[in-house]
């Protein structure tokens, strides 16, 4: 560091611009955490350099840390008002923090200096919309110019400023108008079927997918949403069907001769260091199983070196990109299909025959806000069934989650013939419930022992159905490592992000006295108002892969405003 500053002081703007050369290059080689530590040490041998502190404020902001970019980059735009791309930074990160009134002044700011700044302008119909200001953005809307009609551009962003404020209807119009402007615009199509399909206009939106999936028809994403429209259909066959083409697709195990050309691109290598060791236990049970994967040993022995290279390296709970060295070991298989285990619908049903669902029914009507728990949930060979597709499946993609647990969604090919004879006969046994709900969304979570669980939140829903698959003598305390549930709804005006992704808000729901603590048991099924804030308990399970904690959960219904 001491002879860093002295460069700095006494050196050459080109020993400068080689230094931060190095960090680049750094970054670009999947180096992310060490091309920042590189940048902050630059930044503190030479604080007045706009130039670092504007790449600083890039890296840290897409290290996820948006509190440690807000000073570059303010420092940055106020040095330079002109720094488009510095304002833009900014904003985001004013809008990550849920400083929407900074966002506000920013682009008002930036406009008082260049009124004829559109793209201004639009980032600040955006940070007003983002606050909940619909009348003040309508106004900056009006007073776009006139010629904006003529800009696909500018009417391509305005829909999806809208559409992502939630306001789907007013999106056609600027969706179509790109369209009558640049007709073979293929965001402008994707969205418009989108905000179709939000809207309830299932016709028109499949017309347009599939024209879509014509031109491209192994486009992950187009799939994924013909899927979700024949769920919104309540057809869950087909969905189930579109969405493992889809899975088929986007997660196909690499060739070697592919593994070079993706690792080009940082965010095919972000992964979690608690996902790569689920990865690699997954892959010794396979091993342990002696499943025809191949290269299964080469697989197992790569996983290995990379995770001890990365100990004390990766950073515990967080998002990173995998050094393209290690990519090139492991990213053949890493959030990859490298075995799909069957699991069919079962004669004689899946469900618990000696179960009385009519009783349980009732029990949730009675139960005030509605919570109902039943054990031997499952028969035992639908219980068998669907661990052994859990146990077998490298469906785990979802990788991210800070608190080192992993999903496997739905829309991300989670699904079997098992789960949806499940589903479906849940709605049969359990009509006055369930019968005019649909399975709206359905997923698994797999925990890693030595982290936590899902903070307090709610589900966009009208019931959530939850039941466990690991063996109770995974658990090492029997009075816990299940759901708490508060009998507190979240409030119904609530948005998605306050009842969904606010802990600190919800928390204080899960924490009194009204509240219902369900402990973990296999085969325990929880059914519940998707409105109850509820929380992952603390939990203790024994080490090794068949003995983490597994939960299924599947979402019916609507939520309600």
């Amino acid at each position: 560091d001491l002879a860093i500053q002295e460069r700095m002081e006494t050196g050459t703007p080109t020993e400068l611009d080689e230094a931060v050369r190095e960090a680049v290059l750094l970054h670009s080689r999947g180096k992310r955490d060490q091309a920042v530590e590189r940048l902050r040490r630059l930044h503190s041998a030479a604080p007045g350099n706009m130039s670092i502190r504007y790449l600083l404020g890039a890296l840290e902001l897409e290290c996820d840390d948006p509190a440690a970019a807000l000073p570059h980059l303010e420092a940055v735009v106020e040095a330079q008002p002109g720094h488009g791309q510095a304002a833009a930074l900014l904003g985001s990160a004013y809008r990550r923090l849920g400083n929407d009134d900074s966002a506000v002044e920013l682009w008002r700011t930036v406009l008082a200096g260049s009124p004829d700044d559109l793209r201004a302008r639009l980032n600040l119909i955006e940070a007003l919309l983002h606050r909940g200001d619909r009348d003040a953005a309508r106004l900056e809307i009006a007073r776009l110019p006139a010629d904006i009609q003529d800009m696909p551009d500018a009417q391509l962003t305005l829909g999806l400023i809208l559409h992502a404020a939630g306001e789907t209807g007013a999106t056609l119009d600027y969706y179509r108008r790109c369209l009558e402007l640049r007709p073979g615009d293929s965001l402008a199509r994707r969205n418009l079927a989108a905000a179709l399909q939000q809207l309830g206009d299932l016709n028109e939106a499949e017309d347009l997918l599939r024209k879509l999936l014509q031109e491209s028809p192994d486009d992950p994403e187009l799939l994924r949403n013909l899927g979700t429209l024949y769920k919104d259909r309540d057809n869950l066959p087909e969905a189930l069907a579109v969405y493992a083409r889809a899975m088929s697709v986007r997660r196909r195990r690499l060739a070697p001769e592919e593994v070079d050309r993706v690792a080009q691109d940082p965010e095919a290598r972000e992964t979690t260091l608690h996902s790569l060791r689920l990865e690699l236990e997954q892959l010794e049970y396979l091993a342990g199983e002696s499943l025809a994967v191949p290269d299964l040993d080469r697989l197992v022995a790569g996983y290995r070196q990379v995770i001890e290279d990365l100990r004390g390296y990766a950073p515990e709970g967080k998002r990173f990109a995998l050094p393209k060295e290690h990519f090139a070991v492991v990213g053949e298989a890493m959030h990859r299909l490298v075995h799909l285990e069957p699991a069919p619908a079962l004669d004689g049903g899946a469900l618990n025959p000696d179960l009385d669902f009519g009783a349980l029914q009732a029990r949730y009507r009675n139960s005030g806000p509605g919570i109902v728990v039943a054990d031997d949930f499952l028969r035992a060979e639908a219980l068998t069934g669907l661990r052994r597709y859990l146990h077998r499946s490298t469906v785990w993609f979802g990788y991210g989650k800070a608190r080192g647990y992993c999903g496997s969604y739905m829309e991300d090919g989670f699904g079997c013939g098992l789960l949806l004879q499940i589903a479906t006969e849940l709605r049969d046994r359990m009509p006055e419930l369930l019968g005019r709900h649909h399975l709206n969304q359905m997923w698994a979570y797999i925990y890693d022992q030595r982290m936590q669980g899902i903070t307090a939140h709610a589900d966009p829903a009208a019931v959530n159905l939850n039941f466990w698959i690991t063996p109770d003598d995974a658990n090492l305390d029997p009075g816990s490592g299940g759901l708490v549930v508060s009998r507190r709804e979240a409030p119904r005006e609530w948005d998605f992000d306050q009842y969904n992704n606010r802990p600190e808000i919800l928390e204080p729901y899960v924490a009194g006295e009204d509240r219902v603590v369900v402990p973990h048991r296999c085969n325990r099924m929880v059914m519940f108002n998707s409105n109850l804030v509820h929380k992952t308990d603390d939990f203790s399970f024994r080490p090794g892969f068949t003995n983490r904690r597994i939960n299924v959960t599947m979402l019916f219904g609507w939520r309600q405003p």
